[in-house]
């Protein structure tokens, strides 16, 4: 079956230390304090900005709203930090990502992070292809691992895509370290003026309510389509109109655990003509780990759908059976499997930020001087922070700041 391959950053691949040591850094980073959430703020005035979203752009802005001076807030809807940057330390062996796997390119704003946090990468480069189950394994050199619809050959810098060893939310720490983060917070109202924002929400159960000088909203475009947080005053109806239009790309990735090797271990992609999906070596360069985990993901959106559309324990099967023709081993048995389906997060409604959005301008025109959207249709890691700190810097002309 023919296919053609699509760039990894579209997907993410769906796209440091010991998991023991990332966690706990991350839980320092993301300590929550109950008091000063209650009533009509209790003491929650004299903040200068609330970032709605712990993703990657609205770290990003509040990183630099509050180097920059500002007493800034974050609210997150979830349990953790990340948004759609989610490394599941617990379900396998080794850390897993269901959410963007790679950092795209040499050139990545990222970069600063992972030698901040002195972590470990491996860049992905080695191809193995056959053409139908059987044959001997042909090991192919490239710099962006196969990952590219283009011949090989000199690959840009840009191209080249690498992984954190010990997981990817590694690069949070630095971004998160000292903030005020609210964990387990679901806005469910913003009301704003000349005069200040009033973020009203719902933390475990109980209302808690933020005032402050200006807002960053960074979450999802498919989340503020759904109208599931009300604006005070109504946004513009072009605005709305914006969030609405922009189309969803589906995506599936299952990830799959094996207790030992069942392609090349030196493999980072395997192309096989018969298989119309992303098959990635999640797992090369974990020191002293001797399983393997593929990460599986589909490529075509008709394929992503007409899988999506199926139980889950039929989804796994499929790509089950497909890994098993490829290594010629019926009866080869995992020892786990997994998914994260981003299309039923309600904090998320889906896998994928679109780019190239023709309304991007209108979804990011602050309303008045202080109501600001970070992120919302960014489609990496980078791009999200860099979008986070670019927003931030505005409000900072704004407020006054550095």
């Amino acid at each position: 079956m023919e296919h053609r391959l699509r760039p990894l950053s579209r997907r993410g691949v769906l796209t440091a230390a010991a998991a023991g040591v990332t966690t706990a850094a991350l839980a320092a980073c993301t300590k929550e304090k109950d008091s000063g959430d209650s009533g009509s703020g209790g003491g929650t005035g004299d903040l200068d900005v609330i970032v709605i979203g712990a993703g990657v752009a609205g770290l990003g802005a509040a990183r630099e709203l509050t180097d920059g001076g500002k007493k800034v807030v974050v609210v997150e809807a979830r349990d953790r930090i990340g948004g759609r940057m989610f490394t599941d330390h617990t379900s396998m062996s080794v850390p897993i990502e269901f959410g963007c796997q790679v950092i795209h390119g040499a050139k990545a704003s990222t970069w600063d992070l992972v030698h901040k946090r002195k972590l470990k990468t491996h860049q992905l480069t080695t191809v193995a292809t056959r053409k139908q189950p059987g044959d001997p394994w042909e090991r192919s050199e490239r710099q962006d691992g196969g990952l590219w619809d283009q011949p090989p050959g000199d690959i840009p810098p840009e191209y080249k895509n690498y992984r954190v060893i010990g997981g990817y939310d590694q690069v949070l720490v630095p971004l998160a370290d000292k903030l005020s983060i609210r964990l387990n917070t679901v806005v469910k109202r913003v009301e704003y003026s000349s005069t200040g924002v009033v973020v009203n929400a719902e933390r475990r159960g109980r209302p808690v309510t933020y005032k402050a000088r200006a807002v960053v909203v960074a979450i999802p475009v498919p989340v503020l389509a759904a109208d599931t947080i009300e604006f005070v005053p109504p946004l513009p109806a072009q605005k709305v109109e914006a969030f609405k239009a922009v189309p969803q790309d589906p995506a599936m990735k299952v990830i799959v655990e094996f207790d030992h090797p069942v392609i090349p271990e030196d493999a980072d992609v395997v192309q096989d003509a018969s298989v119309p999906w992303w098959l990635v070596n999640g797992s090369k360069g974990e020191p002293g780990y001797k399983g393997q985990i593929f990460v599986v993901v589909a490529d075509s959106p008709e394929d992503t759908e007409r899988l999506l559309a199926l139980p889950r324990e039929r989804r796994h099967k499929e790509v089950l059976d497909v890994i098993r023709d490829i290594t010629g081993d019926p009866g080869l048995r995992p020892v786990k499997v997994a998914e994260h389906e981003w299309a039923k997060d309600p904090f998320a409604r889906g896998a994928l930020s679109p780019y190239d959005v023709p309304s991007a301008d209108v979804i990011y025109e602050p309303n008045g001087d202080t109501l600001y959207w970070a992120g919302i249709i960014t489609e990496s890691v980078d791009t999200s922070r860099d979008h986070g700190k670019k927003v931030a810097a505005q409000v900072l002309k704004q407020l006054g700041g550095r």
